[in-house]
């Protein structure tokens, strides 16, 4: 799915002759291939290294063709990012309605948690040069731009929070900050790009279920203490 912002980015002027007004399946499914070849081109070689004639050479179209689409290199890295987060948000924002709709153990945290993950990892995991340039180039953004994506950014991190919020409230649980606790989730499954192969590893969907089980149980030790318990020598004692 492609979002209309696509089509109708910061910057735009009135009788702007590309194509990007018209609102064609066509138009919507070439530029997302153009973005997905530009996030890998930039993840290859770094934002500033890049040209917009080599991602016009990777995309297998002409510089002139190239800008019926973006009118700047900023406005392809802000496409990038703004697809990514605003295609995620859309999703999640369906999956939960319809679990809190269904009612039951589809509608308790735990599920929309393993469901926000997974939705996270079924994207990210089939296009890690997205999560490489969303991670590493935003500070690239400026103006409209930048406000736009941050903006997206901000209703996903809550997203998740409002899950953690929730989960933390039923059991009562002071100990953990849902803030802190988001963050850490974000970091774990971002770091996941880093050593997945689909070749030996699990599916989104199973590697979902158990960052849901690590969140929630932890690794905590065997015999039934609390981490809390426990010095961070390991409490034998040891100097």
């Amino acid at each position: 799915m492609t979002s209309k912002k696509l089509r109708a980015a910061p910057g735009a002027k009135a009788g702007d002759t590309t194509l990007r007004g018209q609102n064609t399946e066509k138009f919507d499914r070439k530029l997302v291939e153009i973005l997905r070849t530009a996030a890998a081109v930039f993840a290859e070689v770094g934002y500033d290294a890049a040209s917009i004639r080599l991602v016009a050479e990777r995309a297998g179209v002409s510089v002139a063709g190239l800008y019926h689409y973006v009118r700047s290199k900023d406005e392809l890295l802000y496409l990038i990012q703004y697809h990514v987060f605003d295609g995620l948000v859309r999703r999640f924002a369906t999956d939960s309605a319809a679990l809190l709709a269904a009612g039951g153990d589809a509608a308790r945290p735990e599920a929309r948690l393993r469901r926000f993950i997974r939705n996270h990892l079924d994207h990210f995991l089939t296009d890690m040069a997205s999560l490489t340039v969303c991670t590493r180039e935003l500070g690239r953004l400026s103006g409209d731009y930048l406000h736009q994506v941050e903006a997206l950014q901000r209703t996903y991190f809550f997203q998740a929070f409002e899950i953690f919020q929730e989960l933390y409230s039923a059991r009562d649980d002071g100990r953990v900050d849902p803030r802190v606790a988001t963050l850490a989730m974000f970091g774990t499954i971002n770091w996941v790009s880093t050593w997945y192969d689909p070749a030996h590893d699990r599916s989104a969907s199973e590697l979902a279920g158990e960052f849901v089980e690590l969140y929630l149980h932890g690794v905590g030790p065997a015999d039934g203490r609390s981490a809390g318990e426990y010095s961070e020598n390991g409490g034998r004692g040891i100097a």
